[in-house]
């Protein structure tokens, strides 16, 4: 159980500290993730693409995991506009990392649950939650 991480940088000047992002990261996540930092037009683009949704959207989860492989594999999204800070920015990545686990907030007790694991693994991240 680790984590392998990449980090791609589609936006210019993020904000924060992509090596530091990928250590808070390394505290409280496992498997196999790709993170692509965008702006919010790509989002759009993709949003749209991929979803039908003509809008930006903070984050996008695409899960490539082998079905009964047990760790997370998959490329997530982020809109790094505003130049958010790290905490945000983490937020966001847990959000996409639940998506990769099979989670949803199709229901308002899907989203409330996962706003707890979100919050719990803010705190596994050394991080406080930020609701």
């Amino acid at each position: 159980m680790g984590l392998t991480l990449s980090i791609e940088l589609l936006a210019e000047h993020p904000g924060f500290d992509p090596d530091l992002l990928g250590a808070v990261l390394s505290r409280c996540l496992s498997g196999s993730i790709e993170l692509v930092l965008a702006d919010p037009g790509y989002m759009r683009v993709m949003n749209r693409r991929f979803r039908h949704i003509d809008r930006p959207t903070d984050v996008l989860t695409f899960d490539m995991s082998d079905p009964g492989s047990g760790e997370p594999e998959g490329v997530i999204y982020l809109d790094c506009r505003l130049f958010p800070p790290l905490e945000e920015i983490v937020e966001r990545v847990l959000h996409g990392y639940l998506h990769l686990c099979g989670r949803t907030h199709d229901t308002c007790e899907d989203s409330e649950e996962m706003a707890r694991e979100v919050d719990d693994l803010m705190v596994r991240c050394g991080l406080e939650p930020r609701r």
